[in-house]
C-alpha cells in the first residue's frame, strides 16, 4: 500500500532478455544474414522450389526443409548451399554458355563455308562425330583437305578380288618388281643392298609411301589470288582456287596448253597478256571433272553442275573471241582446253573443231616459227610452250584415232634441255600430310619426255595412217617403230627410270611405251601378217609390264582420281583379258598357261578402274558399260560382289544413263575386233560401238530410255538474263 501511495506514478517493470532458441539439428540452411541473438524469422539465402511455389516461409533446411517434411512434399533446391538465386542463375548461364559456344562456332562455320564444305560437315555430324572433333579439324586447316587426307595414312590400297600380284607377272626380268614403289608398297622400307636405311633411295620419301592425291600443291602458290574476278559463275574464291589446283595437279603436265607461271602471274595481277576470262572459265570447266568434292561432275548435261555453268560461260566468250582476227594467244590456249573437255564428254568431233580453229589462229600468229612470231623473249617463251602443247595434243589425239596428223611438222622452236632451262617448263612442288618436306614433280623432265613421245607418235601416224584406208604396216615398218620406241625408252631421264617412277604422270609414260608397242604389233597382225614367236614374245613382254604398272598405280594411288589416259589402258588391258578368257587361255595359237582366277582378278580390277573413272567424266561411263556387258555372268557377279558390296551407293550408279543422243566420238576403242572386222577401224569407233550396243537385247541390262528423264536436259548453255 505504502509503496503504491508513495509512488508518483506507475512504476515500469524491467524486462529480462529472452533465452536463445535451441540450435537446430541441421543448421546447414542458415543464411548469411541469420543471427542467433536476434528475435524474428531467420534469414535464408534461398528457399526450396516447393516453398517458392507455395509462397511459404522456408527455413532452407537440407536435405528437406521443415514445411516439406510437414506436408510430405518433394523438397528440391535450384541453388547450391550458401548460393542465392541470382548467383545460381549466373552460374547456370555460364555453364550453358560453355556448352553452347562450340555449337555457335559450328553454326558460324556452316554459314561461312562453301556449300560443298558445309555438306561435308553435315555428313560428319550425321556419322556421329562430336562437335569438338569437327571444330578441331576446321580450326587446324581447311576441312576438305583434312577430310580427304585423313584416310590416307594407309601404306597401300588393296586389290578388289585377289589381294596378291598374279604369278604371271612375277617374272625375273620384270624391272618394275625392283622399283622403289614396288618395294615400299610390299616390303617397306626398300632394300637395294644398302647397309643403312638412310642411304636407300626411296626410304622416307613420301611420294613412295602415300598416294598422289593426298599431297597438296605448295608451289606455285596462288592462295591469295582472287579468281572470282575472272568469272561470273561463282564468287567462292576458296573453291575456285581448289579447282585451279586440280587442273595443275591432273591435267597441265599432260597437255601444257599454256605457260603455267606466266598464266598465274597475270591471273593474280589482272593483266590479260597471258590470261583471259575465256581461258579461266575453260580451265575451271575442265577442272570440275577433276575435283572429287563436286557431286555429279560426270553429268555434263545437267545445268545445275558447276562444270556445265563454267562451260556455258566459256562457250559464250568463245563465240565472241573466236571471230576476232588474227586471234590471240589465250584464245588458242582456251581452244586446247575446250578440246580436252569435249573429248572427255565423248564429243571429240567438237573437240577436233576447236583444234582446227586453234591451229588456224596459231598459223596466223606465226606460233610455229622459230621466233614464235615475236621478238619479246617472255612472250616468245609463252607462245612456244603453247605451240608445243597444241602440236602434242593433236598428235596424241590423231595417233589414238588412227588418223593422219593435222600438223605434219613440229614447232620450229627447239625444245629446251630440261636440265638447263627448267623455267621454260616450270615446276610443281608438293607437300604430303604430316610432312614438312617439299617434293618436286619433275615437271620439266616429264613434259620434255612427253613432248618427245608425241613427236614420235606424230611421225608414226604420218607414215602409217591415211583417211578411209587401212594402216600401212609391214614387218620392216613395225621393227623401225619398235626401234624408235626402244631408243626413246632407253634414254629416259633419271627421275623417270623404271626403278624410280612413282607419280601417275611418270607411270603413264611407261604405260604408253608398252601399250604403243602392243598396238604396233596389233597393226602388223591387222595388216595380214602372221605373228611368229618373236612378235608373240614382244606382246607378252609388253603385256606383263603394262599390267604390272597398272597394278602398282592402283596400289599406290587408286584409280579414283581423274585420268583419261589411264581409262584408255584399263580398257586396253581389260579387253585383252576378256579375249584370253573367251579363247580358253590361248591367243594366236600360242598356249598361255595362266590361272583363270588370276585373269579374273585383273578383269575385275580393270572394270573397277573404269567405274571409278566414270565418276569423273562421261566417256568412262560408256567404256565401263562396254566392258561390263561383255563379261560372263559369273565374272559380273564377282564384280558386283567385290566392288559394290562395300559401297551401298555404288550399285545404283552401275547403270548410269548413256546419253547417246549427245555422243559425237570418233575415238577408237582399244579393243580386239573379230577377225572379219580386222581392217575396218570404223567398227571400233565409240559412235559405232554405242549404236551397236543400243541394238542389243541384253538379258539383265535394258538400255535406258533417258529421253523423258529430268537429268537429260539440253546441254546448250543456260539462258542468260
Amino acid at each position: 500500500m505504502d509503496r503504491e501511495g508513495n509512488s508518483s506514478g506507475p512504476k515500469k517493470r524491467r524486462l529480462l532478455p529472452l533465452a536463445p532458441a535451441p540450435a537446430p539439428a541441421g543448421g546447414s540452411g542458415q543464411g548469411a544474414g541469420g543471427s542467433s541473438g536476434t528475435r524474428g524469422r531467420r534469414q535464408v539465402t534461398a528457399a526450396c522450389e516447393a516453398c517458392r511455389r507455395r509462397k511459404s516461409k522456408c527455413n532452407a533446411e537440407r536435405p528437406k526443409c521443415t514445411l516439406c517434411v510437414r506436408h510430405g512434399t518433394d523438397c528440391r533446391y535450384a541453388t547450391a548451399p550458401t548460393e542465392t538465386h541470382s548467383q545460381a542463375l549466373k552460374r547456370k548461364h555460364s555453364e550453358l554458355q560453355t556448352r553452347i559456344t562450340p555449337y555457335e562456332e559450328l553454326f558460324d562455320i556452316l554459314k561461312t563455308k562453301s556449300e560443298t564444305e558445309s555438306l561435308e560437315i553435315l555428313k560428319r555430324i550425321r556419322s556421329g562425330n562430336d562437335v569438338g572433333s569437327i571444330l578441331r579439324q576446321a580450326r587446324d586447316g581447311d576441312l576438305l583437305m583434312q577430310l580427304s587426307l585423313a584416310p590416307e595414312a594407309r601404306r597401300r590400297y588393296e586389290f578388289p578380288y585377289i589381294s596378291d600380284m598374279p604369278a604371271s607377272i612375277l617374272v625375273p626380268d620384270n624391272l618394275y618388281l625392283r622399283s622403289f614403289v614396288y618395294e615400299t608398297t610390299f616390303r617397306a622400307p626398300p632394300s637395294h643392298g644398302f647397309s643403312q636405311d638412310a642411304h636407300r633411295d626411296g626410304y622416307g620419301d613420301d611420294r613412295y609411301l602415300k598416294p598422289y592425291h593426298a599431297a597438296q600443291v605448295v608451289e606455285p602458290d596462288f592462295s591469295d589470288i582472287k579468281i572470282s574476278k575472272w568469272t561470273p559463275v561463282i564468287k567462292d574464291d576458296n573453291l575456285l582456287r581448289r579447282l585451279l589446283n586440280c587442273y595443275l595437279y591432273y591435267q597441265h603436265t599432260w597437255t601444257a596448253a599454256f605457260h603455267m607461271d606466266y598464266f598465274l602471274q597475270d591471273l593474280s595481277s589482272g593483266k590479260t597478256r597471258f590470261c583471259s576470262s575465256l581461258l579461266v572459265n575453260a580451265v575451271l570447266a575442265a577442272a570440275c571433272a577433276m575435283s572429287r568434292e563436286l557431286p555429279d561432275r560426270n553429268k555434263f548435261w545437267v545445268p545445275y553442275t558447276l562444270g556445265y555453268q563454267f562451260l556455258a560461260e566459256a562457250r559464250r566468250l568463245w563465240e565472241i573471241e573466236s571471230t576476232i582476227r588474227p586471234g590471240s594467244l589465250t584464245t588458242i590456249q582456251a581452244a586446247v582446253v575446250l578440246s580436252i573437255v569435249a573429248t572427255t564428254t565423248a564429243m571429240d568431233k567438237v573437240g577436233t573443231s576447236y583444234l582446227l580453229q586453234a591451229m588456224a589462229m596459231a598459223t596466223n600468229l606465226d606460233l610455229f616459227s622459230v621466233t614464235a612470231g615475236t621478238q619479246n623473249e617472255e612472250t616468245r617463251r609463252a607462245r612456244s610452250v603453247t605451240a608445243w602443247g597444241l602440236f602434242c595434243w593433236q598428235a596424241w589425239q590423231r595417233f589414238y584415232f588412227s588418223k593422219p596428223p593435222l600438223l605434219v611438222d613440229p614447232p620450229q622452236y627447239p625444245l629446251p634441255d630440261p636440265t638447263l632451262d627448267k623455267a621454260w617448263y616450270g615446276e610443281i612442288w608438293l607437300r604430303y600430310p604430316m610432312s614438312h618436306t617439299l617434293y618436286p614433280t619433275n615437271l620439266a623432265f616429264t613434259m620434255n619426255t612427253n613432248f618427245q613421245l608425241r613427236l614420235m607418235m606424230n611421225e608414226m601416224a604420218l607414215e602409217l595412217f591415211e583417211d578411209d584406208k587401212p594402216p600401212h604396216m609391214t614387218q620392216a615398218k613395225a621393227l623401225e617403230c619398235k626401234s624408235r620406241l626402244d631408243n626413246w625408252f632407253t634414254n629416259l631421264p633419271e627421275p623417270l627410270m623404271p626403278t624410280k617412277v612413282v607419280l601417275p604422270d611418270h607411270m603413264k609414260i611407261h604405260l604408253e611405251y608398252y601399250g604403243t608397242m602392243i598396238s604396233i604389233v596389233r597393226l602388223l597382225a591387222q595388216s595380214g601378217t602372221t605373228l611368229d614367236v618373236t612378235w608373240q614374245n614382244i606382246i607378252t613382254h609388253a603385256e606383263v609390264r603394262l599390267e604390272t604398272l597398272l597394278r602398282l598405280y592402283y596400289l599406290r594411288h587408286s584409280f579414283e582420281s581423274y585420268d583419261p589416259l589411264l581409262m584408255h589402258w584399263l580398257l586396253f588391258l581389260g579387253d585383252s583379258i576378256l579375249f584370253k578368257l573367251d579363247s580358253a587361255g590361248s591367243r594366236g595359237g600360242a598356249a598361255v598357261a595362266v590361272n583363270p582366277e588370276s585373269l579374273r582378278s585383273t578383269l575385275i580390277l580393270c572394270a573397277k578402274g573404269l567405274y571409278d573413272q566414270s565418276r569423273n567424266f562421261h566417256i568412262a561411263v560408256l567404256l565401263y558399260r562396254l566392258l561390263r556387258d561383255r563379261m560372263k555372268s559369273h565374272d559380273l557377279d564377282l564384280l558386283r560382289t567385290t566392288v559394290f558390296a562395300s559401297d551401298s551407293g555404288a550399285a545404283g550408279e552401275d547403270d548410269q544413263p548413256l546419253m547417246t543422243q549427245y555422243i559425237q566420238a570418233q575415238w577408237l576403242a582399244p579393243i580386239v575386233t573379230t577377225s572379219g572386222d580386222g581392217n575396218d577401224d570404223s567398227k571400233r569407233t565409240l559412235d559405232y560401238l554405242l549404236r551397236e550396243y543400243e541394238k542389243l537385247s541384253l538379258d539383265h541390262h535394258d538400255v535406258e530410255d533417258v529421253s523423258e528423264s529430268d537429268s537429260s536436259a539440253d546441254p546448250s548453255p543456260p539462258p542468260r538474263s
